[in-house]
C-alpha cells in the first residue's frame, strides 16, 4: 500500500515465466483474479479484438490502446472542485474529446521498413480541438516550392479561420471552469481585441489566409537547423501585410526599444528582419501567394526565388516516391524526413563524447582514476557505414467519418526538428540552435524583468505620494528616533508599507527600537514582493533585502543636508521633503533607483534604503545605485514616472537630477 494514498496498492509476482506487476485500488486481488481465470483477461476486450498482433500487410511487434469510452464512463461523472456543479465529461465535451471512444497503436515491420498504424476512434461530430482535424484533404501538388534539397518538411491543411474561431470559443467555454473575475476579464479581453491590435483578426488576418502551412528545413541557408523556414498560403495578401504591420508597429512601440523591425526590398517585395535587443533573428515577408518566415533572411530570400523560378525547388527522390507509393496519397498532413542526417551528425560526435565524457566521470569521482570504459572510440563504426542503408522515414494523417488514422513508414526513427518524424539537421539541431537563439531569449527575458521592475518602481512612486498627500511631505529617510543612529533606524521603505498593500506588516513593526531588534525580527524576515527587483537574486536567508533605494543627493554629506541645499536630494537622514522643496521640478529630480553592489534589508535605515553620489561612475559604480540590466538602470522621478538612464550618460546631468533645488538647467538623458 502506498501511504498516505486513497487506498493505492502496487504488486508484483512471478506467474509462469511472466513478472506481473499491478497498481491501483485492490490492484493485487484483481491481477490475481485475471491471472487464475476468475475474472475477464485482456483478450475479451473488443479493443484486442480489433486491434491484435493479426494484421493484414506487416508484422506487428507490439500494439496497444487506451479504452477512453470505459474511462468516460467510470469517471465523466466525478465533480471537479470548485468549479460550480461542473464533471469531468463537461471539460471533455468543452475541449471536444466527449466522443473519444479509442486511441490504438499496432507497431512492427514492412519489408525493411518500420511500420506503424495510429487510429483515434471517434463516435459523433467532431467539436472543440478535434473539429481542426476535419480538414479536406491535400496532395503532394498541394505543397508550395520547398528547397531542393531539403531534409524534413512537415505539411499540413488547416483553415486559419477555423481554427481562430475554435480556439476563441474553446477559451470562452473553458472560462465556465474559470474564477467569474478571471473569466470576465478574459472574455473581456477577447471582446475588446479588434479595438486592442486596431483590427478584427478574424476578418483582417485569418480569413486572409490559405489553408495550407508547411515548416521545412533549408540546409542551404544556415547550419544545425538555422535554416528553417515556414510558409503559410495566402488568400488576400493586402489585408495579411495591413494587418502584419499594425502588429508589428505596436510590438515596437511596446517593447521600449527591445525589439525593431529593419525593412528591405528583396525581389520586389519587402523583407522585414527582426532585432530583439542587440540580437537579429528571424525573417518575414508576405508574398501574394505565400506568407514566408525564417530564422534567416536568406531562408525567406531563397523561398522567394523558387517562388520566382530563379531557384530549383524539392521533387521527390526515388526513394521518397517508394515511400509515398505505400502510403495513401491523399491526406491531411504529412511528414517527410531523412534520419541520415541525425545518426550521421550523432555518430561524428560519439567519439568526441566519449572522449569528454571519461574525463568528466573521472574528475567527478564516478569512476576511478585509473579505470577506463568498456569500450573505446576505436569501438565506434564509421558514420558512414551506419547511415547508408537508411531512407527517408513519411507520416502521413488521414481522416474520415470513423476518426483520425496516422500511418508511418521508417528506417530509424530520428531526432525530430518540426515536429513528427522530422529529422532536419540532425542531431544537434535543437541543442545548436537553442544556443544560437539563447541570446534572443534572454533578451526577452531581461525585458520582461527590465519591465517589472519599472512597473516597481511606478507603484513606489505612487505609494509614496499618496503618503504626501496624508502626511503632507514624503517621508524622511529614517524614522525619526533621535536616541539611535541613522543606520539604527527603520526605513522609509517601513513607513510607506500600508501604501503598498502591507498594512498588516506595518503593524508588527516596533518603530521605537532598531530595525535589528529582537522585537522587529520577524518582520524584518518578510520580503516584500515591490522590494524586489526580478533581474537581482534575492537572498536565501536572514533579512529580507531590498534592491531599491532612495535618492540622497550629491555628497558624503547629502543624506545630513537641509533642504535648501544645492547639494540635498529628496531623502536624508532627519528631514522630509515636501513637493514645494523640489524647486528644479519633480519630472528633473531623481526619487528613488534601482540598486546594485550589496543589497540591504528594506527595514533598515542608512545606506540600506538612501544613498547619495560620491563617486564616478554613478551608475553601477562604488555608491550601489545602478541595477542588474545591460546599459543602464531605471529611476523613479519624483513626479511619479520612472526612465530608463543610460550608464553612459553625462556624470553632471545625473548629478543635477540627484539634486532637488541646485537650479542647474538640466540636459537629456
Amino acid at each position: 500500500m502506498i501511504p498516505n494514498s486513497p487506498g493505492i496498492e502496487v504488486g508484483m509476482w512471478a506467474e509462469g515465466e511472466h513478472l506481473i506487476v499491478v497498481a491501483g485500488r485492490d490492484a493485487v486481488t484483481a491481477g490475481i483474479s485475471v491471472a487464475t481465470g476468475d475474472a475477464p483477461n485482456l483478450t475479451t476486450n473488443k479493443l484486442w479484438t480489433k486491434y491484435n498482433y493479426d494484421t493484414k500487410g506487416f508484422e506487428t511487434t507490439s500494439v496497444g490502446w487506451l479504452d477512453f469510452k470505459s474511462l468516460r464512463n467510470t469517471f465523466g461523472q466525478m465533480p471537479i472542485p470548485e468549479s460550480s456543479g461542473k464533471t469531468i465529461n463537461d471539460v471533455l465535451k468543452t475541449v471536444g474529446l466527449h466522443n473519444v471512444d479509442a486511441i490504438a497503436g499496432q507497431y512492427g515491420y514492412k519489408g525493411k521498413a518500420l511500420w506503424s498504424e495510429t487510429a483515434v476512434e471517434l463516435d459523433g461530430p467532431r467539436s472543440g480541438l478535434l473539429a481542426l482535424s476535419d480538414q479536406k484533404p491535400m496532395t503532394l501538388a498541394d505543397l508550395p516550392p520547398l528547397p531542393s534539397n531539403t531534409n524534413g518538411f512537415n505539411a499540413m491543411r488547416i483553415e486559419p479561420s477555423v481554427m481562430w474561431v475554435t480556439l476563441t470559443q474553446l477559451v470562452r467555454d473553458g472560462m465556465a471552469f474559470a474564477p467569474p473575475e478571471a473569466a470576465g476579464q478574459t472574455v473581456a479581453m477577447l471582446d475588446n481585441l479588434p479595438q486592442i491590435v486596431g483590427f478584427d483578426p478574424k476578418t483582417e488576418l485569418f480569413e486572409a489566409l490559405g489553408d495550407i502551412t508547411c515548416v521545412f528545413a533549408d540546409p542551404d541557408q544556415g547550419f544545425f537547423g538555422t535554416g528553417m523556414g515556414a510558409m503559410i498560403k495566402v488568400v488576400d495578401a493586402e489585408k495579411v501585410r495591413s494587418s502584419v504591420n499594425k502588429l508589428l508597429l505596436m510590438a515596437e512601440q511596446r517593447s521600449g526599444g527591445e525589439f525593431r523591425v529593419h525593412r528591405s526590398q528583396k525581389h520586389g517585395r519587402e523583407l522585414m528582419l527582426f532585432q530583439f535587443g542587440p540580437v537579429q533573428a528571424g525573417a518575414l515577408t508576405i508574398d501574394d501567394g505565400w506568407l514566408i518566415a525564417g530564422l534567416m533572411p536568406q531562408s525567406v530570400e531563397a523561398t522567394l526565388l523558387r517562388i520566382d523560378g530563379k531557384l530549383d525547388s524539392w521533387k521527390p527522390t526515388q526513394l521518397q516516391t517508394q515511400a509515398f507509393d505505400a502510403l495513401p496519397k491523399s491526406f491531411t498532413s504529412i511528414t517527410v524526413g531523412d534520419p541520415q542526417g541525425s545518426w550521421q551528425a550523432l555518430i561524428k560526435l560519439a567519439p568526441i563524447i566519449m572522449s569528454g565524457g571519461q574525463v568528466a566521470l573521472r574528475e567527478q569521482r564516478i569512476i576511478p582514476p585509473g579505470m577506463d570504459l568498456p569500450i573505446t572510440m576505436a569501438d565506434i563504426p564509421p558514420a558512414e557505414l551506419v547511415v547508408r542503408p537508411l531512407f527517408p522515414n513519411v507520416a502521413v494523417t488521414t481522416s474520415d467519418e470513423n476518426g483520425i488514422h496516422i500511418t508511418s513508414r521508417q528506417s530509424l526513427p530520428g531526432i525530430p526538428i518540426i515536429g513528427g518524424i522530422s529529422e532536419g539537421n540532425g542531431v544537434v539541431t535543437v541543442a545548436i540552435g537553442t544556443a544560437l537563439l539563447l541570446p534572443a531569449i534572454q533578451q526577452a527575458r531581461e525585458a520582461a524583468r527590465r519591465t517589472q521592475s519599472k512597473n516597481n518602481l511606478k507603484q513606489i512612486a505612487l505609494a509614496l505620494h499618496n503618503f504626501h498627500d496624508v502626511y503632507q511631505g514624503f517621508p524622511a529617510g529614517t524614522h525619526p528616533n533621535e536616541k539611535l543612529k541613522p543606520e539604527e533606524r527603520l526605513s522609509w521603505q517601513a513607513a510607506i508599507l500600508p501604501f503598498v498593500e502591507q498594512a498588516a506588516l506595518h503593524q508588527t513593526i516596533n518603530f521605537e527600537e532598531a530595525w535589528d531588534d529582537e522585537s522587529n525580527k520577524r518582520a524584518a524576515e518578510n520580503r516584500v514582493p515591490l522590494f524586489l527587483n526580478p533581474g537581482s537574486p534575492a537572498a536565501s536567508d536572514g533579512a529580507a533585502e531590498t534592491h531599491y533605494v532612495g535618492i540622497a543627493g550629491l555628497g558624503k554629506d547629502a543624506p545630513m543636508l537641509p533642504a535648501n541645499s544645492n547639494r540635498a536630494g529628496v531623502f536624508a537622514f532627519n528631514r522630509k521633503t515636501s513637493i514645494r522643496d523640489i524647486t528644479d521640478g519633480t519630472s528633473n529630480t531623481m526619487m528613488t533607483s534601482e540598486a546594485s553592489g550589496q543589497f540591504g534589508s528594506w527595514i533598515a535605515g542608512g545606506s540600506a534604503t538612501i544613498r547619495p553620489l560620491t563617486k564616478k561612475p554613478y551608475i553601477n559604480g562604488p555608491d550601489g545605485i545602478g541595477g542588474p540590466f545591460t546599459g543602464g538602470c531605471n529611476v523613479g522621478l519624483a513626479d511619479g514616472s520612472v526612465r530608463f538612464v543610460s550608464e553612459n550618460v553625462d556624470p553632471v546631468v545625473f548629478e543635477r537630477l540627484s539634486t532637488i533645488a541646485d537650479g542647474q538647467v538640466i540636459g537629456d538623458f
